[in-house]
């Protein structure tokens, strides 16, 4: 029954790395849509430890402009 913790260990392992490519994914699209570098933001996220770094882009990220809908009549 050498198995069971091996899966139990790549099941964990492969659901940490999902989550980790979730959460980088959206810091980039944040970033871009408020109109900075995404790979940078998305870089200083993933290098201040992806969770503490989520947290502070949470914190400091810019506001979100709005932005007019066009309207046909």
């Amino acid at each position: 029954m050498e198995v069971l913790p091996n899966i139990i260990l790549f099941t964990v392992a492969g659901l940490y790395l999902l989550l980790l490519v979730f959460i980088l994914a959206w810091v980039y699209h944040d970033a871009e849509q408020r109109g900075l570098n995404g790979w940078l933001i998305t870089a200083l996220a993933f290098f201040s430890g992806t969770i503490f770094g989520t947290l502070v882009w949470l914190v400091l990220r810019p506001r979100l402009e709005p932005q007019t809908v066009p309207v046909r009549s």
